[in-house]
């Protein structure tokens, strides 16, 4: 990453039993230790505006919040002293609940701070720039008064960036992927898209956080933020937050450097007649297109190479992905929780790095997933799956290897949970193809090797130019896997005086 920046990864709304959710605070910090470099609670704090609930369910929200009022001091313990500075970064927040003004997670800067009880966003504001807290707002795209935003009440002084993407869906545009179908209020209302509050001059940047509710922060596919800091450290996540050096992702860890006139993603800029964009962007799947969108208009594209030949995918570093789960379907009432220790080592290469692709189901309090580096060759890694509460009926966990090897080299998988197995799978083979390993007769559990990808595949580096005028104009990076996994930086803004 240029600019001296590191790219962290994290989840910033959240939820859990402390609220109405399940599971407990000390597990969402487990969690996200597994598999994140930072996180924030958000419990469930108060509804002002909630009114009267169809079948009367205002009983169930009310519980939720009483929760989390009683359990205050623990959460306020638990995160003071989880958070590691250089190692993992916890914060403190809540979510404030209302139909008018919109939803809004408030996260401090500093532990062991209140929950504040508002009646108006304008009230709301006013404590958080008291606490130097930020105020985001999420699932953007629902109906106005329905809990989608209310952009006539929007302030960036403590709102810098907005959560456009989340298991509710996408908020960027009324079209497109990933629409509102989950969530009860309803599809997504042009005027309250994030195009549309860009198209009228508003200024933010882009963050995606879960929203889970069963304790599992940066569940994968339901959103994940990323912060470009100059360390890890609280202070500078959140310098990187409220100058818009973040951008949002479904959930695999793409990779993405974006400049303006030299300028990194959130600037703001003064440009003459043109401006110089240059990016480069690294997948953890196929790139099937990067895209300059400039005032709500793609004006550029680029594609990532036909897939490189055998001598040169393994001339440099390949990926491959090991997915596993699968299992008798939810419709046979067999659903059932399958644990996992698989140790993968590599022969005649090494891992590089790893990125874990962790679902948030099945809900289990004392279960979780672990990866355990065993040289610079090997992994082990406890896990488990299921059907039973399968985000978008996925039941599967995965994980993408960066590995460096020659075509002599193999990678052997030994399991011994759910049964004892072992396999040897040649990096030659799985160049020309997937590699599927049942565990026994159908339906069984099974792990698979997706095809190897070539770094020429996933990576993708270019530039163009673009006219400017003297009018304001925003220009952000949207990128596309064939794997559905997306990626948006925060806008840059140019001439926005």
């Amino acid at each position: 990453m240029a600019d001296n920046y590191t790219v962290v990864y994290g989840d910033i709304h959240n939820h859990n039993a402390h609220g109405y959710g399940v599971g407990s605070i000390e597990r969402s910090v487990d969690v996200a230790r597994t598999h994140l470099d930072f996180f924030a609670f958000t419990g469930h704090s108060s509804w002002h505006d909630l009114g009267e609930i169809e079948n009367g369910g205002e009983e169930y929200f009310n519980k939720g919040f009483e929760q989390l009022a009683e359990t205050w001091p623990r959460v306020q313990k638990v995160i003071a002293d989880s958070n590691d500075d250089g190692s993992f970064c916890s914060f403190l927040g809540f979510e404030w609940h209302s139909n008018f003004f919109g939803d809004q997670c408030v996260v401090f800067p500093d532990d062991h701070q209140p929950i504040h009880y508002a009646n108006s966003l304008t009230e709301l504001r006013q404590f958080c720039l008291s606490k130097s807290a930020l105020m985001i707002p999420h699932h953007l795209a629902y109906p106005r008064g329905r809990r989608g935003v209310n952009w006539d009440e929007f302030d960036n002084q403590c709102t810098p960036v907005v959560e456009i993407y989340s298991w509710h869906g996408n908020s960027e545009d009324d079209r497109g992927p990933y629409p509102m179908f989950i969530g009860s209020p309803g599809g997504r209302d042009t005027v309250n898209t994030a195009k549309a509050a860009l198209a009228a001059g508003r200024k933010f940047g882009f963050v995606a956080s879960s929203d889970n509710h069963a304790a599992f922060p940066g569940a994968y596919g339901e959103g994940l933020m990323a912060a470009l800091v100059e360390d890890l450290t609280r202070p500078a996540i959140l310098d990187a937050i409220r100058k818009r050096r973040t951008y949002a992702l479904t959930g695999d860890r793409i990779e993405v450097d974006f400049h303006v006139n030299g300028e990194v993603m959130g600037a703001d800029i003064e440009a003459g007649k043109e401006i110089a964009i240059e990016y480069s962007v690294g997948g953890r799947d196929e790139i099937e297109a990067v895209e300059v969108i400039q005032d709500g208009v793609v004006v550029h594209r680029s594609f990532a190479e036909e897939a490189a030949g055998l001598e040169e995918t393994f001339g440099r570093p390949f990926q491959i992905r090991l997915e596993w789960g699968w299992g008798p379907w939810s419709a046979m009432a067999e659903a059932r929780i399958v644990d996992w220790a698989i140790e993968i080592t590599v022969k005649d290469g090494r891992i590089l790095r790893y990125f874990p692709c962790l679902q948030s189901g099945p809900f289990d309090e004392d279960r979780r997933h672990r990866f355990t580096r065993t040289g610079e060759a090997g992994l082990s890694v406890q896990s488990y799956t299921s059907r039973k509460d399968a985000f978008r009926e996925n039941p599967n966990q995965s994980l993408v290897l960066e590995l460096e090897g020659s075509t002599e080299a193999s990678i052997d998988v030994v399991l011994s949970k759910p049964i004892s197995k072992r396999t040897t799978s040649r990096v030659v083979n799985l160049f020309r193809g997937s590699e599927p390993h049942h565990l026994a007769p159908w339906p069984s559990e099974n792990y698979h090797w997706h095809r190897i990808l070539p770094s020429n595949a996933t990576e993708v580096q270019d530039s163009c130019t673009l006219p400017t005028s003297d009018i304001r104009s925003n220009v952000y990076l949207r990128v596309k896997q064939k794997n559905g996994h997306m990626a948006w930086t925060s806008p840059v803004f140019v001439n926005y005086r």
